[in-house]
């Protein structure tokens, strides 16, 4: 890793009883953006680059979810889905093979070549034709890959309590480059929320680190994760695992919030306001968005910024698993 994983750095006692495979590069990068709103700063955690094999928010969840692991492991999302091929990609890694089990979505380009790369990168892919279908599927693949005592399920996501962890590091990151003085404390983070453990585990991080910002998770899928109440769960599920290995935590309370307003027709489909607001940065920073993820998430922020009086600073987390470079 280069550093001290942060969940050791604050509880030197997980150490030995919270197994971590290094797959990122930390701490990932905090840059301001110029040219975005006036008046107001506005930042971007780029996690993007957590990875040179293949960066997102998923490398985080995966260090704990894949540590240890031997055999094949099978997770799920849609047609398009980056945490299948993140898993897919860094398990490799690690001698696993990926089984793939995938439900429809819209269609678009994005999702045609991410789909592409979980064919070429999934030792098997099975399709399916609804997310409810998708526990008994689990048992089909782990069928039908060779040694079934050895396959591990990954929860669409890694949206558990263990991996959920891996934003709760994030947290403690975050808050430590702002007293470093690399950026600002953030007033508010805005992050694209799916399957809810990146919002849940960031917003718990910094708060046990006693900030006061808000995390607010831009819901892009369907509610059934999207809300507050599975949010707060994953939290206190996280919480209660750091004490079982031995952290001695204490129960802050949540700055943490679900914007539904721009979710648009439903997950998988951009808005307009997401296709602007992908341009905008492009053109001011030369970063790279999607339209259904982080431009839904980058959308909402610029909106507050816009209509909401005040100084403090805003920050993006970059979810965005590039995948231009890819082969």
């Amino acid at each position: 890793m280069g550093v001290l994983h942060p969940l050791f750095e604050k509880w030197p006692a997980l150490e030995g009883r919270l197994p971590v495979v290094p797959l990122g590069k930390w701490p990932t990068p905090v840059e301001r953006v110029e040219g975005l709103v006036a008046g107001r700063e506005i930042w971007v955690k780029r996690d993007d680059l957590s990875s040179p094999a293949y960066g997102g928010n998923k490398v985080r969840k995966l260090e704990l979810v894949l540590a240890g692991r031997t055999g094949t492991v099978i997770t799920a999302g849609a047609l398009g889905s980056h945490h299948v091929l993140a898993t897919a990609i860094h398990g490799r890694a690690l001698g696993l093979a990926c089984v793939g089990v995938l439900v429809p979505q819209p269609p678009g380009d994005h999702a045609s070549v991410v789909l592409a790369l979980n064919e070429r990168h999934c030792e098997r892919i099975v399709r399916v034709d609804r997310m409810a279908a998708i526990p008994a599927l689990f048992g089909l693949a782990a069928r039908a890959v060779r040694d079934p005592s050895v396959v591990h399920v990954v929860l669409p996501g890694a949206s558990n309590a263990l991996g959920t962890l891996g934003w709760v590091a994030a947290g403690l990151e975050l808050a430590s480059q702002a007293h470093l003085g690399l950026c600002p404390i953030p007033e508010r983070v805005y992050v694209a929320c799916g399957t809810g453990g990146t919002a849940a585990g960031l917003a718990l991080g910094l708060a046990l680190e006693g900030l006061e910002t808000e995390v607010v998770a831009v819901r892009v899928a369907s509610r059934l994760a999207g809300n507050r109440a599975w949010l707060g769960t994953l939290a206190r599920r996280s919480l209660r695992l750091l004490r079982t290995l031995g952290a001695n935590a204490p129960t802050p309370a949540l700055r943490l919030r679900v914007e539904h307003r721009f979710v648009g027709p439903g997950y998988g489909r951009p808005t307009v306001a997401a296709k602007d607001a992908v341009k905008r940065i492009s053109e001011s920073a030369g970063l790279i968005l999607e339209t259904t993820y982080t431009g839904k998430a980058l959308a909402a922020l610029l909106h507050d910024a816009q209509t909401e009086p005040g100084r403090g600073a805003f920050m993006l987390v970059n979810t965005y698993g590039p995948v231009e470079n890819l082969s």
